[in-house]
């Protein structure tokens, strides 16, 4: 594995992709390793601090409007199941997005609630849209509300509007913001959902800010939130022995970005130079999406932080990813269909940014240079799957694993998931429908 690493990167690749540190020695500090310590006096400890992971919390629920948040060590999965987990107990109903990430189903089936799902419109080039707030208009009263926004492609759902139809029945929103920890920072980016009504948010630093991989913070704000049951379910599902190298990476950067303004303000003007470019690129191949998606498909705004391509012509995405890696040394977070996904961070050198726009402007491929297999073309259906049992119901039943084709028509008994991002086709519990694309050689089903 190290050896494989190192090979990689001896190619010099620039990464656009998470995590959002980028490898830039700006945001590493010096001796990173010596930061590897454990709870020994003077280092607080992470489930009960009263020290310096207690200061580090208070200052990030300061800067983000919180009134209390809390540490992730291993990422922002630790805390969507235990937010979930606090809220809902056996037989709940939740009223989820059903473009969540696995963390969302994983926390539905070991809570035991009964998932109701909320499904986005798709967009006319079968992207995952927002969720409008008009699906919350029948919500039961007390209602718990899960939310993705921004999405892994940067649409943002009308959060304002959604808090309001949820708290009007005296509901609870959660809030996935795992791509939106940068947005504080800037006007350049769109409103956070803690300023706007959220009472749990969610966000993974190590995606849009320059944090090592897996920290991340779950913020609370509000009286509608019982924090000591919240407290609990953080800590059965995160480790006693969190690495105190990646909370101290983490207050390096944001020391360094809240006494530094100017460090955003520069990328944020990098960021707007290099759209500009790549909307007046001469490349052939792809097509910068931009704010002519708000307003459409229940997207309120869009982060542009987020550099989303469409090819214009079906099934181009994988082979240009190909392209930009191999002859341009550059990998993009995401190819999928017509689709390629590119991620910036304050992270971002000069140099790799005019790598990208060169490498965009260079682009000229032909669809006779490019070979799929038939399965490819092979659409997921926009239907749900049928429910017939909830997850934590399909969890406890007996299975077995059965080769692809044997499992279509058959009730899963895991998660069918397209990585990246993380969001199950089909859930335990389902029926796979029988058209669906293939996800993995066997599968575990119902018996």
């Amino acid at each position: 594995m190290y050896q494989q690493m190192q090979a990689y990167l001896s190619k010099e690749i620039y990464p656009f992709h998470m995590p959002g540190h980028k490898g830039n020695p700006m945001f590493i500090p010096q001796g990173l390793a010596k930061l590897d310590l454990t709870e020994i006096p003077g280092m607080d400890v992470l489930h009960k601090p009263t020290g310096i992971i207690g200061q580090l919390q208070e200052s990030i629920a300061d800067f983000y409007g919180a009134d209390e948040s809390h540490l992730l060590v291993n990422g922002s999965t630790a805390g969507i199941v235990s937010a979930i987990s606090a809220l809902c107990g056996e037989g709940r109903r939740i009223y989820a997005a059903r473009n969540g990430h696995v963390s969302m189903y994983n926390g539905i089936a070991l809570s035991g609630a009964v998932p109701i799902y909320l499904v986005p419109e798709k967009t006319p080039d079968g992207l995952t849209g927002g969720i409008k707030p008009e699906l919350l208009d029948n919500m039961e009263e007390g209602a718990v509300v899960f939310i993705v926004s921004p999405t892994y492609e940067g649409f943002v759902s009308d959060i304002k509007e959604i808090a309001a139809r949820v708290h009007s029945c005296g509901g609870v929103l959660i809030v996935d913001e795992a791509h939106g920890a940068h947005f504080k920072f800037s006007d350049t980016f769109p409103v956070s959902a803690l300023d706007l009504g959220a009472d749990i948010v969610v966000q993974s630093f190590h995606k849009t800010l320059p944090a090592l991989g897996q920290m991340a913070v779950l913020h609370v704000k509000g009286t509608r939130i019982d924090r000591h049951r919240l407290r609990y379910f953080l800590q059965v599902l995160q480790t006693s022995s969190p690495s105190y190298m990646l909370m101290g990476q983490l207050d390096y950067i944001l020391q360094m970005l809240w006494k530094r303004p100017e460090i955003f303000e520069a990328y944020v003007s990098r960021l707007k130079g290099l759209r500009m470019a790549l909307a007046n690129s001469d490349g052939l191949a792809i097509i910068l999406s931009g704010r002519e998606r708000v307003g459409q498909c229940g997207i309120y705004d869009i982060d542009p932080g987020k550099l989303l391509f469409n090819t214009n012509t079906e099934y181009k995405a994988e082979f240009i990813a190909e392209k930009l890696a191999s002859q341009y040394r550059i990998q993009i977070e995401m190819a999928y269909r017509e689709h390629l996904l590119a991620m910036t961070t304050v992270a971002d050198t000069d140099e790799g940014m005019q790598r990208l726009w060169g490498a965009i402007g260079s682009l000229n491929i032909k669809m006779e240079d490019i070979h799929y297999e038939p399965e490819n073309h092979i659409r997921t259906p926009r239907k749900l799957p049928e429910m017939v049992l909830t997850p934590g119901q399909a969890m406890g039943q007996e299975a077995e694993v059965v080769p692809w084709k044997m499992a279509l028509g058959r009730i899963s008994g895991e998660m069918l998931v397209v990585l990246p991002p993380g969001i199950p086709m089909v859930v335990p519990g389902e029926r796979i429908p029988k058209g669906l694309m293939k996800l993995a050689p066997e599968v575990r089903v119902l018996k």
